[in-house]
């Protein structure tokens, strides 16, 4: 028997829902030296300029609704993670067209820059209906 036979919403989540998700690789003052390309991840993101540690993540098309959205913090390997950086995630502005990520201190929960090499892995549930 088919995959699909058995498994009808094979590849999403449910009917017409679509999954968006790449990474950004963090250079230094902050910038992006590197992201997921814009086709494969379904957005592209941009360091806000005037916000300390904030990215916008602009979708390549408006949605319907967003169901969910995540932004998660990857460490260097085998180091302690900073708290004088900024190495936690957490979100804004949550729109149908995108969203954005704030960084902030672990300590102080004050708007940071995250350490040069570090990444940041963001998701989102769109539904275009």
């Amino acid at each position: 028997m088919a995959i699909r036979k058995l498994f009808p919403m094979y590849g999403s989540p449910a009917p017409r829902v679509v999954t968006l998700a790449g990474t950004i690789t963090i250079g230094s003052s902050g910038a992006i030296s590197a992201q997921t390309g814009s086709k494969l991840a379904g957005a592209t993101v941009t360091q806000t300029g005037g916000k300390t540690g904030r990215y916008a993540v602009a979708f390549s098309r408006t949605f319907k609704r967003i169901l969910s959205a995540r932004a998660d913090f990857v460490g260097p390997d085998d180091s302690a993670f900073p708290t004088t950086t900024g190495s936690t995630t957490k979100l804004r502005l949550l729109t149908t067209s995108g969203f954005s990520i704030q960084c902030v201190r672990s300590d102080t929960q004050a708007d940071a820059l995250p350490a040069s090499g570090s990444i940041i892995t963001w998701s989102a549930l769109v539904a275009t209906v």
